[in-house]
C-alpha cells in the first residue's frame, strides 16, 4: 500500500467516525440520554477541577520538599536521591 492510499485510508476512516460520532448524538439527543450524558460528565469535570491557586500551592509544597531533601538526608518527606551527571550526550 502507497502513502498516498494510506493517507486517504486514514481519512476516509477519520471521516467515518466522524459521521457515526454525528449519528450517535443525534440518537442520543432524540431519546434524551444526551442530557443525561453531558450530566454525568459535566459532575465529573466539577469533581476532578482544581483552582489554579490550590494547583500552584502543590507545586511550590512540591518543590520546598525536594529542596529540602536534596539539602540533607531525612530532611523531607520526599525521598530524594543525590544523582550527578558527569558529561551531557553528544
Amino acid at each position: 500500500m502507497g502513502k498516498k492510499a494510506a493517507v486517504l485510508g486514514a481519512c476516509v476512516a477519520v471521516a467515518a467516525a466522524a459521521g457515526a460520532a454525528v449519528l450517535v448524538r443525534k440518537q442520543m439527543k432524540k431519546s434524551g440520554k444526551w442530557a443525561r450524558a453531558m450530566g454525568i460528565v459535566r459532575e465529573f469535570q466539577d469533581q476532578c477541577d482544581s483552582p489554579i491557586g490550590k494547583l500552584r500551592h502543590v507545586a511550590d509544597a512540591m518543590t520546598v520538599e525536594m529542596h529540602a531533601g536534596l539539602a540533607s538526608e531525612g530532611g523531607s518527606k520526599l525521598k530524594m536521591i543525590i544523582s550527578y551527571v558527569d558529561n551531557l550526550p553528544t
